[in-house]
């Protein structure tokens, strides 16, 4: 029977597909950890939503609907809405 000669790649080809690949997965690595950070700041965002409606209401039931400095933390009444309505009909 007789033996079949085995082909091979250059040296210099081998090592430029081997580059390649690396590449490639590097890349799909580094869109996978993308991903995977995006989905846990979602998830951070949506609890930090969660807490600025539960302190907002809080302070909204104390104070009333107001407007707050987050420079000084003095606060100032909102226009009541059917006034704010009406003005922007004007």
């Amino acid at each position: 029977m007789a033996k079949l000669k085995i082909k091979k790649l250059t040296v210099k080809e081998l090592k430029e597909v081997k580059d390649l690949q690396n590449e490639i997965n590097n890349i799909l690595m580094n869109i996978g950890n993308s991903e995977l950070v995006k989905n846990q700041m979602v998830a951070k965002h949506s609890e930090l939503e969660g807490k600025w409606k539960a302190v907002t209401a809080t302070l909204e039931e104390k104070y009333g609907s107001v407007n707050i400095s987050l420079e000084d933390g003095s606060y100032t009444p909102t226009e009541p809405k059917a006034e704010a309505e009406g003005l922007r009909k004007v």
